[in-house]
């Protein structure tokens, strides 16, 4: 049986003197014994190890160092000067999130806990009938160019939840002492999308050197560990992340698209109002389109 209650081929590498550390410490928090397996209502305990002041420390370091990509939630570096510092401590990619690190992921243990989360879909607009014939190598760096972007600008309120081929998909979690609060989350969230979109062009001389457009919902998602085993993987469900994608499809190039619920989080929701027909919703969903130049006030 491995540290967090699997066995066999799922379990995790070496731990290493930091990983044990919090590990101990989760344990504590949790009032488990040390043969005791983590469970899934363990949960509400390692977000409060997430957000002690030595792990806000952590992150201001790791986020210091220059490395990108990083680990989604806690900003390790895997890459650059600082994976030479990162990767020793076990801040390595996740076998079963690479986007993750192996200290956030392969402590915690299977399951999770419904909060409030704010889910932000950014999508290439037209990318894949443009990548049809052009060089590999060139849409490889195009990719990673739009990656970058998307850490810079996101790290470190939100969690990169997923880079999936052209989308990034970005969780913003209120979790208890966490400096995104059910009250700052639409404002933020918007903040986000405005300064994605400037970074990869919009309102510059030379425009953006890709198209992207983005949706925002805010509501109730299960956020934790899902699946089973090996494969279970560090992300959100539930109808927010549906509607999010949802209002991402609706967004043009240069636009970002928010729900009703979004906007009631702002002072002034700006931009269009819209009756949007979703796929899959029975009903029509209230939101508004805000292009890249349009910033609504925020509380």
């Amino acid at each position: 049986m491995s540290p967090n209650g699997e066995s066999g081929s799922d379990r995790p590498a070496r731990l290493t003197f930091l990983q044990r550390r919090a590990l101990k410490r989760l344990r504590r928090m949790a009032e488990r014994d040390s043969g005791e397996p983590l469970q899934p209502e363990d949960w509400e305990a390692l977000w409060g190890l997430e957000h002690t002041s030595g792990a806000r420390a952590l992150k201001r370091l790791w986020h210091w160092l220059p490395g990108n990509p990083r680990c989604g939630m806690c900003g390790a570096p895997f890459a650059g000067p600082g994976r030479m510092i990162s990767r020793p401590l076990g801040y390595r990619p996740s076998r079963k999130n690479p986007h993750l690190c192996a200290t956030c992921v392969e402590l915690s243990s299977p399951g999770g806990m419904t909060t409030e989360t704010g889910i932000l879909f950014a999508d290439l607009r037209g990318f894949t009938s443009a990548s049809e014939g052009a060089d590999p190598e060139q849409v490889s760096r195009t990719l990673r160019r739009f990656y970058g972007c998307a850490e810079q600008v996101l790290f470190p309120e939100a969690v990169i939840d997923k880079l999936i081929g052209d989308e990034v998909m970005a969780l913003y979690i209120c979790w208890p002492d966490s400096d995104v609060t059910i009250e700052s989350a639409p404002g933020v969230m918007v903040d986000h999308a405005r300064g994605l979109l400037e970074a990869v062009g919009y309102g510059a001389a030379d425009g953006p050197f890709v198209e992207v457009g983005v949706g925002l919902d805010f509501g109730k998602a299960f956020v934790g560990n899902i699946g089973d085993r090996a494969v279970y993987d560090f992300t959100a469900v539930g109808d927010v992340v549906n509607t999010a994608a949802r209002l991402q499809a609706e967004a043009a190039g240069g636009e970002i698209v928010i729900s009703e619920r979004v906007a009631a989080g702002l002072i002034e929701p700006a931009g269009e109002p819209v009756e949007l027909e979703l796929k899959g919703k029975s009903a029509p969903e209230r939101g508004y389109r805000l292009s890249a130049g349009t910033r609504p006030p925020s509380p």
